[in-house]
């Protein structure tokens, strides 16, 4: 039998963490300006029919990760767009990061869980996201996984995008019962 997955295994840390406010942005943040739909049109909240806009990730390095990655990277690029980091490390495998300046009302604290590898890193995620439900997101990029916290579908693709996360890693999103990738920033092939 499996062992505590990094997401799993905090769950009650997770339940306990729900209680402060989820994802909101800042007054006057608006989705559409990061956001479409997959037709070209004007996002219109379906999160299985929007996709990030074209150009978003310009300028950022989209060549997939292949080697083993730590927080650091992350952290790395996270600072690299302007944005305050704090690094809270639970134990070796887990850590969160606090950060602030990414057009939010409060901090956003991030779980990155280091794994093995891409697969098991985008199976966490995808796990993770279903068990925390709509509105739940995160990023996957070779063997790590972060979670954010969750928000509206807008302010949560709009985070993303603000935040260049989407440019980072796979930006996938839970709906009602199944997970989504939302297209135009980074891909692993």
């Amino acid at each position: 039998m499996r062992g505590p997955t990094p997401f799993f295994a905090l769950g009650a840390l997770a339940l306990a963490s729900c209680g402060s406010p989820s994802l909101r942005l800042t007054p006057g943040s608006d989705w559409s300006a990061y956001a479409q739909h997959r037709d070209g049109g004007p996002p219109s909240g379906n999160i299985a029919e929007t996709r990030f806009k074209d150009g978003l990730c310009g300028g950022q390095p989209m060549k997939p990760a292949r080697d083993k990655l730590t927080e650091d990277h992350l952290v790395a690029f996270l600072r690299d767009q302007q944005l305050d980091v704090r690094v809270e490390r639970a134990r070796a495998d887990l850590v969160f990061l606090v950060v602030t300046g990414g057009g939010t009302v409060a901090a956003v604290r991030l779980r990155v869980a280091v794994l093995p590898d891409e697969k098991q890193a985008g199976r966490e995620l995808h796990e993770a996201l279903l068990e925390h439900g709509s509105g739940a997101w995160g990023v996957h990029r070779s063997n790590l996984a972060v979670l954010g916290p969750a928000g509206s579908h807008a302010d949560d693709v709009t985070f993303a995008a603000k935040t260049k996360l989407a440019c980072w890693g796979v930006f996938t999103i839970a709906g009602r019962d199944d997970t989504f990738v939302v297209p135009g920033g980074y891909t692993e092939i």
